[in-house]
């Protein structure tokens, strides 16, 4: 699809949660580069304008912020007050990636319950209101960004990957629900990738544990791309992952455990 095809369908406004830096950030200069007006949203105010700031100059284009915590109490009125204040065609839900590695049971329970209300809670608020219009207007689209953490349960993440794959899952059936009404849904799972929350999370990315990270401009790139060609696009490939799929459960399983605790220096 042509960038003017592109934004005939999915605009003329879209909106960037957790749009800030990283995945967040590519998504919102790639629209932008179509034509986009743009709506970020993130909880750290001083990157958000920086970002803000960075595209207007470089694109033109109208790029409103807006300060939210996607864990706090009040997401569905930001969502509604958002929602009133411009046409948009295409929503992108963009969750951090720090998630605080560590046996679930030597971690405070809320901090569990935040990753809940960050990648379930908040995909089911902002995809009920905006997806609604979007019905209405029989045109647009919603992407939700997931992790290769989903594929199945690992030990020192194992509510990150359970939040994980319930946004595959829903992804998956709002498509099927909307796609006769000319909305797409897509989950894009990202694999390990290079951005600031990463590496404030403690993650070892020195080549010492043999995982390469991915960029975040190619993760959003591809999003795009696949965006109305089905539910779920794997950036690491889609034959990477069948063959997890098609791994015995428990080998999977250990070797996703395994792979956490490589990833952050921890003794499994």
């Amino acid at each position: 699809m042509s960038d003017q095809g592109f934004l005939h369908y999915y605009g003329p406004r879209a909106l960037v949660l957790g749009g800030s830096e990283g995945i967040g950030a590519s998504f919102a200069e790639i629209l932008a580069s179509k034509g986009f007006g743009v709506t970020l949203a993130a909880r750290s105010q001083g990157p958000l304008e920086e970002t803000a700031a960075t595209i207007r100059a470089a694109h033109k284009v109208d790029v409103q912020t807006r300060t939210l915590d996607l864990t706090g109490p009040d997401v569905a009125r930001a969502a509604d007050e958002i929602l009133a204040g411009g046409e948009y065609g295409l929503v992108v839900y963009n969750a951090g990636a720090t998630h605080g590695v560590g046996l679930f049971l030597d971690q405070p329970v809320e901090r569990a319950l935040n990753l809940v209300r960050l990648n379930c809670d908040g995909p089911l608020i902002f995809a009920h209101r905006f997806l609604t219009r979007m019905r209405e207007r029989r045109r647009g689209g919603f992407i939700v960004l997931s992790s290769m953490s989903a594929m199945s349960g690992a030990g020192y993440v194992a509510a990150y990957s359970g939040v994980k794959s319930f946004e595959i899952n829903l992804a998956e059936g709002l498509n099927w629900e909307l796609k006769k009404h000319g909305v797409d849904v897509l989950c894009a799972v990202a694999g390990l990738t290079d951005t600031p929350a990463m590496a404030r999370s403690g993650m070892i990315v020195d080549g010492s544990t043999g995982f390469a990270p991915m960029r975040s401009e190619g993760v959003a790139a591809g999003a795009l791309a696949a965006l109305g060609k089905g539910p779920v696009w794997f950036a690491p490939g889609a034959d990477a992952a069948a063959a997890m799929r098609a791994a015995p459960r428990d080998q999977l399983i250990e070797s996703m455990s395994q792979a956490s605790a490589a990833l952050w220096g921890l003794k499994p």
